[in-house]
């Protein structure tokens, strides 16, 4: 399920990478670029909590099932910590936690991926390669595209301002960044690109300019050896809402040295007929029973 994982991986970097300068001091930002040039003004763009809910809906085999997932990350100076909870319950089965470190380098990213093994956890280490750093322009040059809009958002308050980007942007900086090229489910990154052409990814921002949320859909269509040749539809939702801007203590999110040392460097971080269990009815479609 290569769609997942680099799904997951470009959710991740949009998230860890965003925040903005305050903006109420000023006046409200009248274009998306006064509001970038506040946006990379921020000195607390890595040092915020975020907590992600993913769905994912899929049909294959005449199964049809939603499978929330929930995150909870914490991040300051360029690491990440947190929990990545799978629910499993349309499944039939249990649910599954994973804990998770991440740490940004000039030329990677490192994702410290730990799994339940009895009475233990088991480290592995999945090397993100990029082909430059990714950083608050980065971000920058991705969030260019976007629209800006004045909003009231009744579900939430805070939320003043709003950035329409398209996915596929979103899509194509990844895929920049990236240092390999990428496949997933049969799919290049070309075929990915169009396949969310209509999306957008929208971000939220308070009155002080600072990110609040962000949302997206997609839905896709996999069948390649990957799914074994069976048709997957897939569908993605995905709200986050960011908070406690610059309270992260560094200290809370290092990662321990017991970490570092006991991980198992790997380019599968994630056993997915481990996650959903080899009798769901799921498994057929993701890999042999």
């Amino acid at each position: 399920m290569g769609l997942i994982k680099r799904t997951m991986a470009i959710i991740f970097v949009f998230v860890f990478a965003a925040g903005l300068f305050g903006c109420s001091s000023v006046g409200a930002p009248a274009t998306t670029e006064e509001l970038l040039l506040r946006y990379v003004a921020n000195e607390n763009v890595d040092n915020f909590e975020a907590k992600v809910n993913v769905d994912l809906s899929v049909n294959a085999l005449g199964v049809r099932a939603v499978v929330p997932v929930k995150a909870d990350l914490r991040t300051a100076n360029n690491v990440a910590h947190g929990t990545i909870e799978v629910d499993l319950s349309s499944l039939n089965t249990r649910n599954y936690t994973m804990e998770v470190y991440a740490e940004l380098l000039d030329d990677a990213i490192n994702c410290y991926i730990g799994t339940p093994s009895g009475q233990d956890t088991e480290w592995k280490l999945w090397k993100i390669n990029t082909s430059s750093k990714i950083d608050i322009f980065t971000v920058t040059d991705l969030l260019s595209s976007s629209e800006l809009t004045l909003i009231a958002n009744d579900s939430d308050p805070e939320v003043c301002y709003e950035l329409a980007t398209p996915t596929s942007k979103v899509l194509e900086t990844a895929f920049n960044v990236a240092a390999d090229p990428v496949q997933a489910g049969g799919m290049g990154e070309q075929d990915m690109i169009d396949a969310v052409s209509n999306d957008k990814v929208r971000v939220g921002f308070t009155k002080d300019c600072l990110m609040r949320s962000l949302n997206t859909s997609a839905l896709f269509t996999l069948k390649s050896a990957e799914t074994n040749n069976v048709m997957v539809r897939m569908g993605i939702d995905v709200a986050a809402t960011l908070d406690e801007y610059g309270k992260i203590d560094p200290a809370e999110v290092a990662i321990p040295n017991e970490v570092r040392q006991g991980a198992v460097a790997t380019k599968e971080p994630v056993d997915v007929i481990e996650v959903i269990g080899a009798d769901s009815p799921l498994a057929g479609a993701v890999g042999q029973r």
